[in-house]
């Protein structure tokens, strides 16, 4: 594939292009759902063709072929789109310089999924349904959804990068559905793995760990006591904190949307609480958001977005990384070779704090505990509002009842503010896809985060 790659980047350059760009894909796609036992949905495709970006003239052309042999042809169609954009461009866009990479990056799957049976897969999502409805028999509904994706990318630029990867997934997901008398309740349950085959689904997202999960979460809004509305002390445990780092924060840090966010111009100010560290890491051992290198060919990092409560870093690409005067961080990402890369998050989190863990509840006379969601949207101006799947009241420094229909909200730049105590410890990663007109697999969480009174707002259902 490389071969025909270097003849059609020799065609960008003999039309005077600035910079060519080919990433290609050989991948395969499963899909199954499963909804109380029978599957209604199988799905299977393949992935094979080639995204062909242009700069010339300060602006960007983009097309994709699945072709390999019209690849000269893509790269003369993406030039003229980029002649004509640039016509009208009043800020031509330059790329940040980076380092040539040549790499040939090794799957580490044991079990590549697309060679697991189909039988064996409909297996697994059976025991999963069991293991659910076994739990309670208030549950009346199970829904179990897997995606799994193997093969390879390939990506050529002509500055000299040339590097091959594995694509891999494993995914997982139950939708669980209970009722007692009149209430209804559900929750979900979400794993993934980027690095491991389907071994990750027989000894860490087993359908015993998964599905009993999802089932606990249901059972626990059944016998939840209904939330009281307002603000009141808080902690939120490391899926939510995780959910805020994401969609109320790190959306604000991704350089392309900074602009238009509450964190614009705020670089070098102190935006939270004394001792508040927020990053993005794109190197982090095995989790979902984790690469050598971006779509780019840019070498991943981590990005210190908050630093001792100072905003210090904005996630980029090239274009941003030169346009605003910062390093490429590594965060180009594209969903596959039918979209061009473009800045994302890869696993965002708060660092972990000098708070004892074990005085974390200390203290609150009454507040909540907030340990998984189910849900949420965040606007640029750092607002969020989140569907809370998992909470327990805290009354009297301990963890009291299960709490049922609770929502979170706030501003998530003032929140930051509110922070009385990170705990000192290791924490757990909420895995999940992110939309930004293409989907991501990211990575989120943190450690226990304490608020004052103030910090989030509460909600629930009468």
């Amino acid at each position: 594939m490389f071969d025909k790659f270097e003849k059609a980047i020799e065609v960008g350059r003999d039309l005077g292009a600035t910079y060519v760009e080919l990433r290609g894909e050989n991948g395969f796609i499963e899909y199954i759902q499963m909804e109380d036992g029978r599957i209604n949905a199988l799905t299977q495709r393949l992935e094979r063709g080639v995204g062909v970006r242009v700069l010339a003239n300060g602006a960007w052309g983009f097309v994709t072929t699945g072709q390999l042999d019209q690849l000269p042809d893509a790269v003369r169609n993406a030039y003229s789109m980029s002649k004509a954009a640039g016509a009208t461009r009043r800020e031509p866009i330059e790329l940040a310089d980076v380092k040539v990479h040549e790499d040939t990056i090794k799957s580490r799957a044991k079990r590549d999924p697309r060679h697991v049976p189909i039988e064996e897969k409909i297996e697994y999502m059976s025991d999963m349904t069991k293991e659910i409805r076994d739990f309670d028999e208030r549950i009346t509904a199970v829904t179990v959804k897997v995606r799994t994706a193997s093969g390879t990318k390939y990506l050529m630029t002509s500055d000299g990068t040339k590097i091959q990867s594995p694509i891999l997934l494993v995914w997982s997901l139950p939708w669980v559905t209970g009722k007692e008398g009149t209430q209804l309740s559900a929750a979900r349950y979400e794993d993934a793995s980027t690095h491991e085959g389907w071994e990750y689904m027989e000894k860490v997202a087993t359908p015993r760990v998964i599905g009993q999960a999802a089932a606990k979460r249901v059972r626990l809004q059944l016998e939840g006591v209904k939330a009281k509305a307002g603000s009141f002390p808080c902690v939120l445990g490391p899926r939510v904190i995780g959910v805020l780092a994401h969609e109320a924060l790190g959306h604000l840090s991704e350089a392309d949307l900074t602009v238009q966010s509450a964190f614009n111009g705020k670089l070098g100010e102190v935006v939270a609480a004394e001792g508040v560290n927020m990053t993005d890491d794109g190197t982090q051992p095995g989790n979902v958001g984790t690469a050598r290198y971006d779509d780019e060919g840019v070498p991943t990092s981590k990005v210190e977005i908050i630093k001792d409560s100072v905003l210090t870093g904005l996630l980029t690409n090239r274009e941003y990384a030169a346009k605003d005067n910062l390093p490429p961080t590594g965060n180009a990402r594209a969903q596959n070779y039918l979209y061009p890369p473009i800045i994302r998050m890869r696993n965002t989190m708060f660092e972990r704090g000098d708070y004892n863990p074990s005085e974390i509840f200390e203290g609150i006379d009454f507040g909540y505990y907030c340990a998984d969601f189910r849900g949420g949207e965040a606007q640029m101006n750092a607002s969020f509002q989140v569907g809370v799947q998992e909470a327990y009241e805290i009354v009297n420094g301990e963890i009291g009842k299960p709490v049922k229909d609770l929502s979170i909200s706030g501003i998530a730049t003032d929140s930051l503010f509110k922070i009385e105590g990170i705990a000192d410890e290791d924490f757990p990663f909420e895995y999940g896809r992110c939309g930004k007109g293409q989907e991501a697999f990211t990575a989120a969480g943190g450690p226990r985060i304490r608020f004052s009174k103030g910090g989030i707002t509460f909600g629930g259902k009468n």
